[in-house]
C-alpha cells in the first residue's frame, strides 16, 4: 500500500475558521497527513469566531498521530524546501493579502514560502478566497493565480441542495475544495452529489 503523501494546509487571519476546521477534520478522518502552517492572525481570528484557543484545537487534531504543526516564521522548516515531497496545499481560508503576496511572488513567511514552492513544483494549490464585495485589485490577483494554474474555490453556498444550516454549507465548501485539490471525496459526499436534482 502506498504511503499517502501529506498535505499543506495553510490558515491565513481572514474570516472563515469554520472552513479550515471542516477542511482539516476531512483530511484526518480521510487518514490523510496534514502539515499545518497558520499565521498569528488566524490564531486571532479563530478564537474570535470558533471561541476555543487555537493551541487546543491543533491538541485536539493532534491525537490522531496525523497532524505536524510549523512554526509560520520559520523558514528552515522542512516544508520549506521543494525535496520534501507532499501532495499539495490549500489555504483555506485565504485572505486577500495572502493572495496579494501570491500574486507577487512574495515569500516572507513560512505560509507563502510553501505556496511559492508548491507552484515552482508544479504540484496542486488551492485556495479558498474569502472578502466581499471584491475589488479589481482581488478579482486581478486572484487571475494572476488562476493563470498560473491555482484552483480558486469562492466559500459559495450550495443552492441546489437546499441547505438549512451553515454548518451543511461549510462541509459542502470544504469538499469542493478538498476535489479541487484532486483528492477524491468521501462515499456519502459522493452519493449525496449523485443524487442531485438540478433544475
Amino acid at each position: 500500500m502506498t504511503k499517502q503523501l501529506p498535505v499543506v494546509v495553510g490558515v491565513s487571519g481572514a474570516s472563515g475558521a469554520q472552513l479550515a476546521e471542516r477542511v482539516i477534520s476531512r483530511l484526518l478522518a480521510q487518514h490523510v497527513p496534514v502539515e499545518l502552517i497558520a499565521t498569528p492572525s488566524a490564531r486571532i481570528v479563530w478564537r474570535q469566531e470558533l471561541e476555543q484557543p487555537w493551541a487546543e484545537q491543533v491538541a485536539r487534531w493532534s491525537a490522531s498521530g496525523l497532524i505536524t504543526e510549523h512554526n509560520p516564521n520559520n523558514q528552515a522548516a522542512t516544508v520549506a524546501s521543494g525535496s520534501y515531497p507532499v501532495y499539495g496545499m490549500i489555504i483555506v481560508p485565504c485572505s486577500m493579502g495572502t493572495v496579494a503576496a501570491l500574486a507577487a511572488g512574495l515569500a516572507n513567511n513560512l505560509l507563502l514560502r510553501v505556496a511559492d514552492v508548491t507552484q515552482k513544483e508544479s504540484r496542486r494549490l488551492v485556495v479558498v478566497p474569502r472578502e466581499t464585495p471584491l475589488s479589481t485589485v482581488h478579482l486581478e490577483n486572484l487571475l494572476r493565480l488562476a493563470q498560473r494554474g491555482v484552483r480558486i474555490v469562492p466559500p459559495m453556498p450550495n443552492f441546489y441542495q437546499r441547505p438549512t444550516t451553515v454548518a451543511q454549507v461549510v462541509d459542502f465548501v470544504a469538499a469542493r475544495a478538498l476535489v479541487a485539490l484532486g483528492l477524491s471525496p468521501s462515499l456519502d459526499q459522493e452519493q449525496q452529489w449523485q443524487g442531485l436534482e438540478l433544475e
